[in-house]
């Protein structure tokens, strides 16, 4: 009978804290929503993280959430997720790919080189605070993707972006110059 229920009323339903209407909610969305992900993405295990999260943050901000065409509100979330995803990556460039041991950009940087480089990133990453460097290291050193690192710490999906966005505020105001060749070199 609830299979019958249109989204708005699956959506009240959820307000309510209602865990079979939100997995019905997820069971006629997710594959749509993953679909459309992996189409922008062209990444399975990302598409996935982007669904997942979406989904997450219905659930968690439901009670206080008004949204009036659930469809229309989770593929714009995917949409916005996504484009969150690219941006972050633009800068992503592999040394390797550059071939580059030295780059002349300012006076300082003359006898510049990537151990220079690595060696002023971890001074800077370990005067972060414990959980921001935990999460930092995981994400950027060990290649653990949000979803896996909030597992792992119990910690909410946002809650893991949020120190990463915050370790990254950190990094680029300690680091100055070396930041940019931080992004640049990878």
């Amino acid at each position: 009978m609830i299979q019958k229920f249109s989204d708005d009323i699956l959506y009240l339903k959820v307000r309510g804290a209602d865990h079979q209407s939100f997995d019905l909610l997820f069971d006629r969305y997710w594959k749509r929503l993953f679909q459309y992900a992996f189409k922008l993405l062209q990444d399975q295990e990302q598409a996935e993280d982007v669904v997942q999260d979406v989904f997450i943050q219905l659930w968690e901000n439901a009670p206080t959430k008004e949204i009036q065409h659930i469809s229309g509100y989770l593929f714009r979330a995917v949409k916005y997720q996504v484009a969150r995803i690219i941006r972050n990556q633009k800068w992503k460039v592999d040394l390797e790919d550059l071939g580059i041991d030295e780059i002349p950009y300012e006076e300082e940087a003359l006898d510049f080189s990537r151990e220079d480089l690595l060696q002023r990133v971890e001074e800077s990453i370990e005067k972060l605070p414990p959980r921001c460097k935990e999460v930092f290291k995981l994400h950027k050193k060990e290649g653990f993707s949000t979803k896996e690192i909030a597992l792992s710490l119990d910690l909410s999906p946002r809650t893991v972006e949020n120190q990463i966005q915050k370790a990254m505020r950190a990094l680029r105001a300690d680091l100055g110059f070396y930041f940019l060749l931080m992004l640049v070199l990878g």
